[in-house]
């Protein structure tokens, strides 16, 4: 399900940052509970050289009695779900050119080793997916699995922020053709090197907590005029999370791990949750 997390990271906030932000971690208290939560900022990637986590992440996960995480990691097989990721009425072939179905077809078979039988009937957006998994090399679970097996093992229950309905349902607000012509030109336009090196960058941000570089590099990929697609993927979700984080976090000690780029800005949750009376505490 990288496909629904990965626009955590992919889709960045447009505003200026108020302040030079690196922190990961937070510490949460309020006037309104006795409870002590933690939010931090994940990033959807097993890569070798974010492991092993800071011992004050599992030091701040082993005192919480809930782990909340964006969607709940057993929720995401649901086969209606899965049924969502095809096409109505339609196959691939139907959306592009016999030029360009052959540039897909032929791509997906070279690059990938994927027939065209395997995705004819799939929404584009998910092929556009594959195409990013391809090129990631994770050595281990991604962080936030990796703090979920932590959790099971560990005997702390387990919440989902979001539903995984509900972020498939934002997913799907993407017209079907919008889809297509997005998928196209990234094939056109598909140079392995470059996003290796552009993930490599990402990467070395997140480990050197520079979360300003971090946020600025992935803010060159956003295009004018695409305040609408970030009103849907950031804005909107952050306001639901954060109202949803606050109720964890004042019924009980709660851990909240949440894609990095939903926590900073004006419009982020850092900002939305002191905005409610929270106290956030730096931590890491």
């Amino acid at each position: 399900m990288k496909f629904l997390i990965s626009l955590t990271i992919s889709i960045i906030l447009s505003t200026k940052l108020s302040w030079a932000q690196s922190e990961l971690l937070w510490q949460i208290t309020s006037q309104n509970s006795t409870h002590i939560s933690y939010l931090y900022g994940t990033i959807h990637s097993g890569d070798s050289r974010l492991f092993p986590l800071d011992s004050i992440l599992y030091k701040s996960l082993l005192k919480s009695e809930v782990l909340a995480l964006e969607l709940d990691p057993s929720k995401m097989n649901d086969i209606n779900i899965l049924k969502k990721m095809l096409l109505k009425e339609k196959t691939l072939e139907d959306l592009y050119s016999s030029k360009n179905y052959k540039t897909i077809t032929n791509f997906l078979k070279d690059s990938l080793n994927i027939s065209v039988g395997m995705v004819n009937n799939m929404q584009p957006i998910f092929i556009d997916q594959l195409i990013d998994q391809s090129i990631v090399n994770n050595t281990h679970d991604p962080i936030d699995i990796h703090l979920y097996k932590n959790a099971l093992i560990n005997n702390i229950s387990i919440l989902g922020i979001e539903t995984i309905d509900e972020q498939m349902n934002t997913l799907l607000s993407i017209s079907v053709e919008k889809q297509a012509k997005d998928l196209i030109e990234k094939i056109k336009n598909f140079n392995r090197a470059e996003l290796l090196n552009e993930m490599d960058s990402l990467i070395e941000a997140y480990v050197n907590q520079n979360i300003k570089n971090f946020l600025e590099k992935e803010l060159k990929k956003t295009k004018k005029g695409n305040e609408e697609f970030e009103e849907k993927f950031i804005y909107s979700r952050n306001k639901t999370m954060t109202e949803r984080t606050i109720k964890i976090v004042n019924e009980n000690n709660a851990f909240v791990a949440v894609g990095a780029a939903h926590l900073y800005g004006e419009k982020g949750i850092v900002s939305l949750l002191k905005k409610e009376g929270l106290v956030l505490k730096p931590l890491y």
